[in-house]
């Protein structure tokens, strides 16, 4: 059976140690994510005040199953309102953006005459003094 899995990259503190910032992490994102497979941790580092350990910092990434993976009962509609919202790809995979409105004349404030120079006053250019 073969599985596909999501990632998302995290940031998270703790005043008391690495493992403390893991845990809040997890709980605070298990509240939005379902189905939480593992965290990998990218990198760490700590806040020194006073020669201190004041604060311990990681960045972590996230890895979770597809809304499909988990239990019946459960509330996928936030996360459903979110895949509907991506780009869809196009054929060569990338997002089609059709649909978006594209300006190709730009937007002067006034009329512009051509020719001119821009070091002469009369263009509005030049040196004012």
């Amino acid at each position: 059976m073969s599985s596909i899995k999501q990632v998302i990259e995290i940031l998270a503190s703790s005043e008391k140690s690495f493992e403390d910032a893991l845990q809040r992490a997890i709980e605070s994102v298990s509240t939005s994510i379902p189905n939480i497979s593992s965290i990998y941790i990218k990198d760490q580092s700590c806040k020194v005040r006073h020669n201190r350990i004041v604060e311990y910092r990681v960045t972590a990434k996230v890895s979770f199953g597809t809304p499909t993976d988990g239990p019946a009962d459960l509330d996928l509609s936030e996360i459903e309102r979110t895949f509907a919202e991506a780009p869809v790809p196009g054929g060569n995979g990338a997002p089609d953006y059709s649909q978006v409105a594209v300006k190709t004349e730009p937007e002067l404030p006034r009329e512009v005459e051509p020719g001119g120079s821009a070091t002469e006053p009369e263009s509005g250019g030049g040196y004012s003094g």
